[in-house]
């Protein structure tokens, strides 16, 4: 048989209960607020998404004009303007390198790589349509929807790699362990 608790008793635990349980409101409220990505943070992220899916449109647009322009031009004039294109993109490429070069930036340095293939893919859309010009629409479309493709699976990759950078970031265990060393 358990003793009886006086009422002093009885009130002390009411109150302790009573901060158990704002303490654990606290807690769920931190938490929460932890879970919820800040306004400036979730732009940034944003912003490196619509990059990326803006460099898709970009690079898709410029792959249906080559499909346009296989259509609407004598063939003497679009294997010129193909040859330019790839020499462009080239130039722009290696800008590209160089800038990320410079300013040690890797985003720059994946574009250049990007643009490079692009410039490679325009080389070979050459001999593309020297030699299958009945496919030529086909390949090109299929290139464009791989880029597409590229890009899409890119910007889902960054979304998700900047969240949980921000969430490792915002993780208080590592203060934690600071604070015990």
């Amino acid at each position: 048989m358990e003793p009886k608790k006086s009422n002093k008793e009885k009130n002390f635990s009411k109150r302790e209960l009573k901060l158990k349980r704002e303490n654990i409101e606290k807690i769920a409220e931190v938490i929460e607020n932890k879970k919820k990505i800040p306004k400036n943070e979730s732009e940034r992220i944003y912003s490196k998404v619509s990059e990326n899916i803006l460099f898709a449109i970009i690079v898709m647009l410029y792959l249906y004009f080559i499909i346009l322009g296989s259509i609407n031009i004598s063939t003497v004039a679009f294997l010129t303007d193909l040859e330019v294109f790839s020499i462009l993109t080239l130039i722009i490429s290696i800008i590209l390198f160089e800038k990320s070069f410079k300013n040690s930036n890797r985003n720059l340095c994946i574009h250049g790589i990007e643009i490079l293939i692009l410039a490679v893919i325009t080389l070979f859309a050459i001999y593309i349509y020297s030699l299958f010009v009945d496919r030529f629409k086909l390949i090109i479309c299929s290139t464009s929807f791989a880029f597409g493709i590229y890009y899409v699976v890119k910007s889902i990759l960054i979304y998700n790699k900047l969240r949980k950078n921000y969430y490792k970031n915002e993780n208080d265990i590592k203060d934690i362990i600071k604070k015990e060393k």
